[in-house]
């Protein structure tokens, strides 16, 4: 019996060892996330109704929203209606458990975690806190200074000479 089972795991270990290998050289090249993948978050102020049950829906509360009411006439009725005027996300502090998402009344939702960017290091925790209008307008990860062009910024342009080292 123990035979048969070494002798199983041994054909699975030949099985691996002969098929290719996959090897991505990050970050010159990078690998395209699954369509499943929660990555950072999209919002949508036109289709936002304000009802703030995403924020109650957060396990974290990491989702600030403030709203006011507003009177407006439609249809020369007088309606109330609510006005987002904030709308922000902790991002350092979130999970991204897609629960937001889940509990957003509208159809499409106004807030989604399918954008496919998972690059979202930074320098600076205050990097990591993002209000509606970078929340609507996010494309990808944001480019940040490499040591090199921080150096030169700081006037340290000159790098320090190691003996025996040629680059």
């Amino acid at each position: 019996m123990l035979l048969l089972d070494l002798l199983e795991g041994l054909k699975t270990t030949f099985r691996e060892f002969v098929t290719p290998k996959v090897t991505v050289r990050y970050p010159e090249e990078r690998m395209e996330p699954s369509d499943r993948f929660r990555g950072m978050f999209r919002f949508s102020y036109e289709r936002c109704i304000a009802c703030k049950l995403c924020a109650v829906a957060c396990p974290i509360d990491i989702i600030y929203i403030d709203v006011h009411d507003e009177t407006r006439e439609v249809d020369g009725k007088n309606k109330k209606i609510k006005v987002l005027d904030r709308y922000d996300i902790d991002v350092k502090r979130c999970m991204f458990c897609a629960l937001c998402e889940e509990a957003c009344p509208t159809a499409p939702k106004s807030i989604w975690l399918t954008t496919k960017t998972y690059e979202l290091a930074g320098y600076d925790r205050n990097e990591m806190y993002f209000n509606m209008q970078e929340l609507e307008y996010w494309e990808h990860a944001p480019e940040y200074s490499t040591l090199e062009e921080l150096a030169e910024r700081a006037g340290l342009a000159e790098p320090k000479k190691i003996e025996g080292v040629t680059k």
